[in-house]
């Protein structure tokens, strides 16, 4: 029996909203893809400079005489580095600057002595990476002095690996979608013969160091499973982590970059900033 011209114009205007409806959630799903790939995801560093700190002043014109203050904080974490913080923040005094974080990670000891020493030092964390206006400061071209002039900025920032038990230290922690946040299985170095020869090997955790760094993560107030997310990822990949499973993690309490804590806006405030400064020329 042949449906009446209305039915039939009602089922083809049912199939049309129906292939609109799916056409459109292929279309959003196309460009959601554009707009998470128009930052790349940075490459594994094999090898980065050891972490060093440095304060920095925002150098952008018009922020004079006032302006924001950070500490740059960029390499690898190893052994020495706890040392160089705490012999920053000694000749810094009261004075709270946040940190900028870009690194790949390193050793996990020095990470958790690092996060512990910011939470106790009041500072603020964020994951940046700052562009010096005159020289890099592990360069000899900048001659002595700890102070430098550039800009924070977060595009391709990374903070990965023992760098996010880093992060986790900050009382206000900070990174936004166009920073990278990774993770990835936990290893420690250890000292074994291969031929003969003593070596230095990355081998898996054990159970008692596992609990360590939870423990740690959660007198830093950061979310219970991320141990367990760490440890499901190989040692030899990076899993980023988008930004609401940063904040469900509590390992951001917020989203901002340098912006929120290094932009000459805050300065422009009253009070300023605790972190701005003025110089009077």
């Amino acid at each position: 029996m042949q449906r009446p011209i209305s039915q039939v114009m009602l089922c083809q205007a049912r199939l049309g909203m129906k292939t609109f409806a799916w056409t459109l959630v292929f279309v959003l799903l196309a460009i959601g893809g554009a707009i998470a790939q128009t930052t790349p995801e940075p490459a594994i560093l094999a090898y980065t400079p050891p972490m060093h700190f440095v304060v920095v002043r925002n150098s952008t014109p018009g922020c004079e005489p006032t302006c924001p203050e950070w500490i740059s904080a960029e390499g690898h974490i190893v052994a020495g580095t706890p040392a160089l913080l705490k012999a920053l923040l000694k000749k810094l005094g009261p004075r709270k600057l946040p940190l900028a974080l870009n690194s790949p990670g390193g050793e996990t000891d020095a990470a958790m002595a690092l996060g512990h020493m910011i939470r106790a030092s009041g500072l603020d964390t964020m994951v940046g990476k700052t562009e010096f206006s005159e020289c890099a400061p592990d360069t000899k071209a900048c001659g002595p002095g700890d102070l430098r002039f550039g800009v924070a900025n977060p595009v391709g920032a990374v903070c990965s690996s023992a760098c996010t038990m880093v992060l986790a230290g900050g009382v206000r922690r900070l990174a936004d979608s166009r920073a990278f946040v990774g993770i990835h299985r936990i290893m420690l170095p250890t000292a074994k013969k291969i031929h003969g020869k003593k070596t230095i090997v990355l081998v898996p955790i054990p159970k008692w160091y596992e609990r360590k760094v939870d423990s740690y993560f959660t007198e830093m107030k950061a979310g219970s499973w991320i141990v367990s997310a760490m440890q499901k990822i190989p040692d030899d990949s990076i899993r980023y982590l988008v930004t609401y499973e940063l904040l469900d993690l509590n390992l951001i309490t917020e989203t901002g970059h340098g912006d929120t804590r290094t932009s000459i806006d805050i300065c422009k405030t009253t009070p300023p900033a605790g972190n701005c400064r003025t110089v009077r020329q």
